[in-house]
């Protein structure tokens, strides 16, 4: 079986270690740029782009089959507060649509659909003229009707990680945009099917961004 199915953690775990690493990614950025300093700088920003994710479900146990999302629309929202000079720290609502297919015995075959709703709060550097690197953490849900793999649920609010790099090119304030996320995936109808260990689903992401204010 190739997609090992060993005992995993309870959610409830992952979403405490979630809430954890929350508060410490908060403490680091207070310590390192104290919001009294200065006052408060804030942006907004909207991005448009394309993102791939990777494979949801994988199995082999009797044929060959693969559950994957197709390439789908990104839709950003922000807002960003800087700390100090060259640190900011920022929340983020990602929505992304996608259809879903079913890869097996040499077909593709339409497996419904799904919205992947995410939100990150992140700490940004800028360490170059134009370019900055982000890391952040968050909660991600599947927005679906209840079929297929969805068919009892979609499996709760899924920890999140996720890192970017941004250009600023000059250009009436667009910012063109590459991120990483990570988490891991399973729903309730998996598991009645014998899948207990959750799979790393890998989304990329290009966007192009668009900000006002500071």
């Amino acid at each position: 079986m190739t997609d090992g199915r060993t005992a995993c953690p309870e959610r409830s775990e992952g979403d405490g270690r979630t809430v954890r690493t929350a508060a410490l990614v908060a403490c680091i950025a207070l310590t390192v740029c104290p919001s009294a300093r200065l006052p408060a700088q804030v942006s907004f920003h909207l991005a448009v782009g394309a993102r791939y994710s990777s494979t949801l479900v994988h199995d082999s146990v009797v044929t060959l089959f693969d559950l994957r999302p197709a390439l789908a629309p990104a839709l950003l929202a922000s807002v960003r507060n800087e700390l100090r000079p060259g640190w900011s720290v920022d929340a983020t609502l990602d929505l992304s649509p996608s259809g879903l297919r079913r890869h097996e015995g040499g077909g593709s075959f339409d497996a419904g659909s799904f919205t992947a709703l995410a939100f990150t709060v992140g700490l940004r550097r800028h360490f170059a003229p134009g370019a900055a690197a982000r890391i952040g953490i968050g909660g991600l849900r599947y927005l679906a009707s209840q079929t297929g793999v969805f068919r009892e649920g979609s499996g709760g609010i899924f920890p999140l990680g996720t890192v970017a790099a941004t250009y600023a090119p000059g250009w009436h304030r667009l910012e063109i945009e590459t991120r990483y996320d990570i988490h891991r995936f399973i729903t309730p109808a998996l598991r009645t099917e014998g899948f207990v260990s959750s799979r790393p689903v890998h989304r990329v992401a290009v966007v192009v961004r668009m900000g006002w204010g500071r």
